[in-house]
């Protein structure tokens, strides 16, 4: 199948979606400085789970309980389980000998079976399992015959980034993200000939670190590039990519020298702000703000232009960060965003 045939028909489908002082030499705007940021202790609590698994999705916990970007999970998790993804009140988990389980909302059980090698990222739909293995293969799991009916192995991409992005589903295509920067476009019902759309161009370390559909527009990321793919046009834009979201129609990057930036999907600049020192980790978008959360502990808070804005100090971040609903959650504690003004 040729790449341009496969590319026009799954695009043309409507897809369906997704009180510390400020250090100010660590994040100084440009043309501002400060002396100290703003205390958020009356909007922090303490969680005290300890996290087992972080991945793009979600974050699980040691007791089984996970948190999405949506919010809280609705099940707790058998023990030595992670939380992979959801899709249309599917629960996918796995644990690390191979091991996964499909999971309805409630709790009732889909679907079991052990894949050949530990599962690194996947998606449950209507039809089975789509999945990616450690060791880049990649295939489709059908419930309903038990059975492996498609799995294909690319070489290289052996490096596995705890933002691996996971499959998107969309009617009958499966757009699969693999190790060695590449989005493989399945066909569920005839997936012997997929198409193959090459994104990262380094095959060890070219995960694909975000993919999200948006009406006919692909909008995938590696650590150094950013992708909108749209029936007959790819553009693309180098950058070092911190994280990225996309949400109302634009997408929010945070780069690695400091930059927040609004694009379209045509990747287009709306708005950029730099911050010098910045080393980002989390961004989100709620109620018209936008947040940018640096490791170090600072807090960026800003209008929906990037042209007003708030510092805060919130605590460094030791082993993971996480947006989950109106929370921004950091090691053993949670931080309401929605609290949070730039005014």
């Amino acid at each position: 199948m040729k790449y341009t045939v496969t590319l026009s028909l799954f695009l043309g489908i409507a897809i369906l979606g997704t009180g510390c002082s400020f250090d100010s030499d660590k994040i100084i705007p440009e043309g501002f400085k400060v002396s100290a940021g703003h205390s958020t202790n009356s909007y922090t609590q303490r969680h005290n789970k300890r996290e087992i698994n972080v991945n793009r999705d979600g974050v699980t916990f040691s007791d089984g309980s996970y948190i999405t970007p949506e919010g809280d999970g609705s099940i707790l998790l058998p023990q030595g389980y992670n939380y992979i993804s959801s899709d249309g009140g599917r629960i996918l988990a796995a644990n690390n000998r191979g091991d996964i389980i499909v999971f309805k909302s409630n709790g009732e059980k889909i679907a079991s079976t052990k894949l050949e090698s530990p599962l690194v990222s996947g998606v449950a739909y209507a039809r089975g399992v789509a999945y990616l293995l450690q060791g880049n293969r990649f295939g489709l799991y059908d419930p309903f015959s038990n059975k492996v009916t498609y799995q294909k192995e690319f070489a290289g991409g052996n490096t596995v980034d705890t933002r691996l992005a996971n499959p998107i589903i969309t009617q009958n295509f499966i757009a699969l993200p693999t190790l060695d920067g590449k989005l493989i476009l399945i066909n569920m019902h005839t997936p012997t000939a997929p198409g193959v759309i090459s994104i990262g161009q380094n095959k060890k370390y070219g995960n694909l670190i975000f993919a999200k559909a948006i009406s006919s527009t692909i909008i995938a990321a590696t650590p150094n590039r950013v992708l909108s793919i749209a029936p007959g046009q790819k553009k693309e834009l180098n950058v070092k990519v911190a994280d990225i979201l996309v949400k109302n129609g634009n997408i929010y990057l945070l780069t690695r020298d400091g930059k927040v930036e609004i694009l379209t999907l045509n990747l287009e600049k709306i708005a950029s702000r730099q911050f010098q020192y910045a080393d980002y980790a989390t961004v989100a978008y709620i109620n018209g703000k936008v947040y940018a959360f640096a490791k170090s502990g600072s807090l960026v808070v800003l209008d929906s232009s990037l042209k007003k804005y708030k510092l805060y100090s919130i605590g460094s971040a030791r082993n993971y960060s996480f947006v989950s609903g109106r929370y921004l959650y950091i090691d053993k504690k949670r931080v309401d965003l929605s609290a949070l003004g730039y005014e």
